[in-house]
This record gives C-alpha cells, structure tokens and sequence, in this order.
C-alpha cells in the first residue's frame, strides 16, 4: 500500500539542525520530499515562491516563534496544512495553535509512528484544520456595521490610506485583513505588526530592518516588515503608541516611499499600502501634541470606525455561532447555546468585544463537552452583570430535560455545586457544610465536575 506521505512536498521549519535531520531522515523513507530550514525568514520567503503540502514548525526559535511563523504564512493567503512541534505544550498553546488554524499539534518527544500516523491522517483529509480567520468572520445585522462592510469594498479598489478607530477587540484587524483580500494586491503580502506589542529602541528595527553591527545584538542583517510586506498590505495596529522617533521615520515614507536600514545609508523604497488603526481618538492625541499633527494627517484619509459590541447586542448570536463553528473540529461538540445563554450574552456589556467573544467559545468548543452551552457554563462574572447566576432549575439545560433521568441527574449536581460554591463566595469547607457533606465526598464532587472554586472567590 502506497503512503499518504509519498511524494508530498513538506518543509520543515527549526533552528535545532539534529532535530531537522532527524525528522527530514524519517519522511524520505516514507518517500515524502522533505525540505528543512533554520531560519524562518527564509522559510517564508521560500514559500512566497513555492508553496509546499504541508509545513512543520516548532514553536520556540530564535529569530521568529512559531506563532508568528504561521500569523505570516496566513498573511501569505496560504491555508496550507500546518503542524505544530513543542516542547512546553500547555492549554494555552494549544488553543492558540488551533485559533490559528493549526492541522495537529505535537508535544516533544515526537516517535516516528506517531508523526507518521498525524500526517497521514490530515493528507488522507480526515483532519481539516478550522479555517484560518478571514473576511469570512465580517458578520453582521448592525446597519453601521453593514455600512463599513459595504466600505470595505469600495476602499480595496484604490491605493487610499485607511486609518480604522476603535475600541480594542472590535475586527479592526478583520476589517484590514478583508481590505487587502479584496485588493488588486491580494495576491502579495499581508504583513501585521502591532506597535504596542513591541519595545519602543525594537520597533524601528522590526518596520525597516537593520544593518549587521547596528546596535548591540545586531550580529546579521535583518529585513524589516516593509521590505517583507513588499507590494502588499502593512497594517500598523496600535499605531498610537508609537514613539515620535519612529513617527519621524513612518511619515518619510508615507510621503515619498523612502527609508532606511537601522545602521544603514542605502535608500530603499516600498510600494506597500499603509492600513494603520488605534484604540485611541488619534485626532485628540494629536491636537494635544501626543501624536505628530502631520502624520495624523497622512494617514487620515480614510477613515473607519466598527461600533463596540455592546452597541450591537444582536450579533451576539450571529457571532457566537460563527465562532463555535469555526473552533469545534470534527467533534461536532458542543452544537449550540440554550436560548438562556444566549440571551445573557446580548445583555453582556463585552468590555474587550468581538475578541472576548471569539475566545470564550473557543474555549467552550476546545473544553465542553456536552451537547449545548447554557447559562450555568457562563463565567461568574458575565452571570453576575446579567441577573446573577442561574437557579439550579434553570441551569439544567434544556436539551437534558429531554434525556435520560442519569443525564438530568448529572446536569443538577453540577448546577448545585456551582450554586452552593457562589453562596460560599467558593470558600469550599463553608459550600460542602451547606451542602451536608463531608469536605472529601464534596471536594470528589466539584472535580468529577470539573469545577474550579477560585472563580467564586
């Protein structure tokens, strides 16, 4: 029997050369054309000309993370299949791995069988990877928001600089990436930096580069975001925590395309599109002389502003639906939220938006593992701003009252838990005397139940 790995492309992404040998040595022999690379970079500027099947990547290297590796490789407008290697696996990562459309994820050590069996099975097409974000996340019944989706199309068509303002967790990113994907510059680079994430004497360097022995460290040369973005998007995220120092050197190339190599004298030009966004009001920033006026201006041309999603309490369901579709996998589990649940959604101020939505049903499609989410499955503190917990009544989930008496059981003990352990403010010895039980027998309890007290507290 012919393998599933045979003449498949794979490149293999690590800055440990014993590891790349050794994981290149085994897929030849099951007649794949395994290609290995130490540095990422290259690996991506590798792939900008010829996609392989499949790439692996660990997670920790030197010169760029393998979250970061997979962000760029997205950016490319590749949904190639992508396997994740670490050695410091945790619930973190692996929700990461998988919001960033992941095929599998490994755990060091790596035996030969197991590798083998991951990629066969995502080559045979029994693992799909949920699919990469996109403009396909742009859901909406709010008329503002139907408005910008509308602006969207038009502003792709031409070269104009977009400023995008919001509040944080808003789809400023969507809404950039949605523009580049709808441009005559598809087809090139999205590059993403977001300048609140990097320290002010580092982002210079990340956006233009550096010269090798331009600073302390700088022992090659590196290219920066705009040489990488070449002809396609750059999109500045948090542009209002930019120093002024790098403001200086951002408004050069706005104006005429021209910049330079930290440590460098060569004169380079971009042809990138500049998307810029903030949390802030960049106009009041600049009146007050926090933001340079006229790069404020260079920027403002067009401007978009997604409303918080508190203003837009009917996408709740749209969106909470999309998410969990998008994370659950092949599980198919859970399938949906109980009309209480949902409803405490919408009521739900969401202080970090369409992005705290995104991530608690990613955790409820990673975690959950009943057939519907209800309101008892709902962190304290959204039950707590939208009428208080549950009754223990009405924590059972509908779905359950249709179901067996040991279901119903099960869905009523965890209901009483979390009830006792709220009137307790998760003090465990007060909940299990309230309950009357001994502390062991209800400590069995809250873990059968996977309950976690100090959310209580």
């Amino acid at each position: 029997m012919i393998s599933a790995l045979a003449n498949r492309r794979i490149l293999i992404v690590d800055d440990v050369p014993s590891f790349l040998q050794e994981i290149r040595s085994y897929l030849k022999d099951h007649c794949a054309e395994a290609a290995i690379c130490t540095s990422p970079l290259r690996a991506l500027r590798r792939m900008r000309n010829d996609s392989p099947d499949l790439l692996i990547t660990t997670l920790v290297m030197r010169e760029l993370g393998g979250f970061e590796v997979i962000r760029r490789v997205r950016g490319l407008g590749s949904s190639i299949p992508i396997v994740m290697i670490t050695g410091r696996g945790n619930e973190k990562t692996a929700i990461e791995a998988t919001r960033l459309g992941v095929s599998d994820y490994l755990e060091k050590p790596v035996s030969a069988e197991e590798l083998r069996a991951r990629l066969e099975k995502i080559f045979s097409g029994q693992c799909q990877p949920p699919p990469p974000p996109d403009a396909s996340g742009m859901i909406s019944e709010d008329p503002a928001m139907k408005a910008i989706f509308d602006m969207v199309g038009a502003v792709a068509r031409s070269d104009s600089r977009v400023l995008i303002l919001g509040e944080t967790g808003t789809g400023k990113q969507l809404i950039a990436q949605a523009i580049h994907e709808r441009s005559p510059r598809c087809k090139e680079p999205f590059v993403e930096v977001n300048c609140a994430a990097i320290p002010e004497n580092l982002l210079e360097s990340e956006l233009f580069g550096h010269e090798r022995g331009a600073f302390t460290g700088a022992t090659d040369r590196r290219t920066g975001r705009f040489e990488e973005a070449g002809s396609g998007t750059l999109f500045l995220d948090e542009i209002g925590e930019m120093s002024f120092t790098v403001q200086s050197k951002l408004l050069r190339v706005l104006q005429g395309g021209k910049f330079s190599r930290v440590g460098g004298s060569a004169t380079l030009q971009s042809h990138a599109r500049v998307i810029a966004a903030t949390n802030r009001d960049l106009q009041q920033e600049a009146e007050a002389g926090r933001f340079r006026a006229d790069l404020f201006y260079r920027l403002h041309v067009i401007t978009l502003t997604p409303p918080p999603l508190r203003r837009r309490a009917g996408d709740v369901p749209l969106l909470a639906e999309f998410f969990l579709n998008k994370f659950r996998g092949v599980s198919a589990i859970p399938r949906g939220f109980t009309r209480d649940a949902l409803h405490r959604l919408q009521r739900y101020g969401w202080p970090g938006n369409v992005r705290e939505l995104e991530h608690l049903v990613e955790r409820f499609a990673v975690l959950h593992d009943r057939p519907e989410i209800d309101s008892v499955d709902l962190p304290e503190k959204i039950l707590r701003e939208t009428g208080g917990a549950a009754s223990a009544v009405e924590a059972v989930p509908e779905s359950i009252l249709n179901g067996t008496l040991a279901a119903a059981r099960t869905a009523f003990e965890r209901a009483y838990v979390i009830a006792t352990l709220q009137q307790a403010r998760g003090n465990m010895a007060a909940a299990a005397r309230q309950a009357g039980l001994d502390r062991s027998h209800y400590f069995r309890l809250v873990r059968r139940h996977g309950i976690e007290s100090k959310q209580f507290s």
